[in-house]
């Protein structure tokens, strides 16, 4: 008998087929559960992820939304996914096109290759080239190369901005265009192309957000409501880490103002001075007579006056 863990380690990794939530998705749900009926469905930010067990079951779900034209996205394998680098130094009038040859020279598939521009500047950025290469055995060499077209140059692995990756065919986040086969929509116009191939190059004055629906911002825009925020494991800063310190401070002067230390009065003083003199006085009483609280215990005992009144002589007549 096996664990659980134990099979699922065994079991192929089967790249999901993430459905839009339509009208009649549940319609054809239905159809893909009675023809495969092992698939595991989740809902996943407005789509059900539809997970076969075998990559023919997979094949097959593709070519029935096809036919039927349901608009779908597909997940990646870990190992299908592209590897983005950055290539810093090459001069600004390099082409792309050269730079691809020489990187193909060396047995690496690229993708795509651009250069990183600053759209509101309308300048490109220093030096830097971002290359997507696809994730072939020999895909780490290209971090040992330090020339490209003989300039030398550093490359690196490119860091993404934290942000949600935005499609530029749908227009919705979470995956890329390579991956999308939903309905082409413009991010301006929200027409029935993809943003890229658009022919709208000029600003438009006060748009419509296609995904929130109001007036203002685009949908690329980060305080539009349907934007995607993303949680980053950032460690605290210095102010995060002195807020507890902070609210412990605050909690302490709340307490101080509620309960106030009372504060002595002058009388107060004056009958502590007279319990201070009274307990003088009978400390030098009992200093005098050092039989004194022997006898007073006698004298609790005593059933006829004329004892107490010897035993109150006897404290004279042994006092020093």
């Amino acid at each position: 008998m096996q664990c659980p863990s134990q099979i699922d380690s065994s079991k192929e990794n089967i790249p999901a087929v993430n459905l839009k939530i339509t009208e009649d998705y549940k319609i054809t749900l239905q159809e893909i559960s009675r023809n495969f009926p092992e698939t595991i469905n989740h809902y996943d930010r407005g789509y059900i992820r539809i997970s076969p067990n075998f990559i023919e079951e997979r094949t097959k779900i593709i070519e029935y939304l096809d036919k039927t034209e349901k608009e779908y996205v597909l997940s990646e394998a870990p190992t299908d996914r592209s590897i983005k680098i950055a290539i810093k130094g090459v001069p600004p009038d390099h082409s792309k096109e050269k730079i691809s040859q020489e990187l193909e020279s060396l047995n690496l598939k690229v993708l795509r290759i651009n250069h990183l521009r600053n759209f509101r500047l309308k300048i490109f950025h220093p030096p830097i080239v971002l290359v997507e290469v696809a994730k072939t055995p020999n895909v780490d060499d290209i971090f040992k190369i330090n020339k490209v077209n003989l300039p030398k140059v550093t490359i690196e692995a490119y860091r993404k901005e934290q942000r949600a990756t935005m499609c530029f065919n749908c227009s919705d986040f979470y995956h890329s265009a390579r991956n999308c086969k939903r309905r082409p929509r413009y991010i301006i116009c929200n027409g029935t192309r993809e943003t890229r191939h658009c022919e709208i190059k000029t600003i438009i004055e006060n748009p419509t957000c296609i995904n929130c629906n109001e007036k203002g911002h685009l949908a690329s825009w980060r305080g539009c409501p349907k934007f995607p925020l993303i949680k980053t494991n950032k460690g605290p800063t210095y102010a995060q880490k002195l807020k507890p310190n902070l609210k412990m401070r605050e909690k302490t002067k709340a307490i101080t103002k509620i309960n106030p230390v009372l504060q002595a009065k002058p009388e107060d003083f004056s009958k502590f001075e007279g319990n201070l003199n009274a307990l003088k006085i009978i400390n030098d009483a009992l200093n005098r007579f050092p039989n004194l609280i022997e006898i007073s215990e006698k004298i609790k005992l005593a059933k006829t006056v004329l004892e107490i009144v010897n035993l109150l002589l006897q404290i004279c007549v042994n006092s020093p």
